[in-house]
């Protein structure tokens, strides 16, 4: 048994001894780096306005809205309320009139018979679309439908943005 263990550490041992012995001869077959001493140079960016655009600059604004309001028609009378977060204030409100009859629209602030802020009738066929024309301040409105000679068809969305001009 003693026999055993010392053969066993000895085989051990030598192939402790043969790893590191090959590592360095395939280390030694590697061809010894060069090194080139020539400096380089790079200037620093010494601008303290790296972030302002300037005139000529081609400047990107990610555009930032967000559809809140989206259904179909249906009944002779719909209210479907929507939220302006903070940080928006214009509101694109979009209505296509597939029905036989014409269709009431008023958009208001609050409730549905608050204050009127935008109001139009629509054709059969015909579509509703508008962008407001002056920031609206944060809060619920209403998509008030009416149609008195008939059932609505069609849909309705209502898109909010930053900016009339990211809701065109």
């Amino acid at each position: 048994m003693k026999n055993l263990k010392k053969a066993s550490a000895v085989s051990v041992l030598s192939l402790a001894l043969a790893i590191p012995l090959s590592a360095s001869a395939a280390a030694t077959d590697v061809a010894p780096a060069t090194t080139d001493f020539t400096a380089v140079s790079q200037s620093a960016n010494t601008s303290t306005d790296v972030n302002t655009p300037k005139a000529g600059d081609h400047v990107i604004t990610p555009q930032d809205t967000n559809k809140v309001l989206n259904k179909s028609l249906a009944n002779t009378d719909m209210s479907e309320r929507f939220y302006i977060d903070p940080h928006y204030g214009y509101a694109r409100v979009y209505v296509h009139n597939d029905g036989k009859a014409p269709i009431n629209i008023t958009v208001t602030q609050g409730s549905a018979s608050g204050p009127v802020k935008m109001k139009g009738r629509i054709a059969k066929g015909e579509t509703f679309d508008e962008i407001n024309s002056s920031a609206w301040t944060v809060g619920s409105f209403y998509v008030n439908l009416t149609s008195p000679g008939g059932p609505m068809e069609g849909g309705m969305s209502v898109r909010i943005g930053n900016t009339r001009e990211e809701l065109q």
